[in-house]
């Protein structure tokens, strides 16, 4: 092939690539949101550091979040500061709104109502919200799904050090049984 057919092929390949991206819309949500590679993501705002922030996985591989549905929101916050702060609120659009669990329950102990947001971070100390069986936040009645490995802006809002935004990734499943390796491991006795 001469270099003129080489490049008149290179150019329409480009131009057939360019226009496979173009003009194509969707009405769900689920459609527009972008796929990342990782199963948590941190933040700050003033002296508060958000870590390993993720939704919870949906489950086995290939399953989803459905509308209508909740989702464990998983967050470690430390407090580098002086003061002591609190997590007065969270938000999402995705979701009608995010309260705090313990378990199964409300925080306060009462299937069905919602428990304030309130959750104390220390001066110099660590709030540990990322227990599903224990203390965690969570997404309630979902507005739509959710997959793992993509991800959805959540926002954070402290008393003192004010609201920071995440693209919180939703985790994906992982079918590994944390087991499966004790028993190939050199007995230290």
């Amino acid at each position: 092939m001469n270099r003129t057919g080489a490049a008149g092929t290179i150019l329409l390949l480009l131009l057939v690539l360019a226009g496979c991206g173009s003009g194509q819309t969707s009405s769900d949500p689920f459609f527009g949101r972008a796929r990342i590679g990782l199963d948590s993501v941190d933040g700050q705002v003033g002296p508060l550091r958000l870590l390993s922030v993720s939704i919870a996985s949906p489950g086995t591989r290939g399953s989803i979040h459905i509308a209508g549905d909740s989702a464990a929101l998983l967050v470690t916050i430390a407090n580098e500061g002086e003061e002591e702060d609190e997590l007065t609120g969270a938000s999402t659009a995705v979701a009608e709104r995010i309260v705090l669990r313990d378990g199964d329950r409300d925080r306060d102990g009462d299937d069905g109502r919602d428990s304030d947001l309130e959750v104390p971070v220390p001066a110099g100390g660590v709030a540990v919200v990322r227990d599903v069986t224990g203390l965690h936040l969570e997404l309630s009645e979902l507005q739509e799904r959710l997959r793992s490995g993509f991800s959805v802006p959540v926002t954070f809002e402290f008393r003192d050090a004010g609201p920071v935004t995440l693209e919180v990734p939703v985790r994906t499943y992982d079918d590994v049984r944390p087991d499966r390796f004790s028993s190939s491991l050199p007995c230290c006795a």
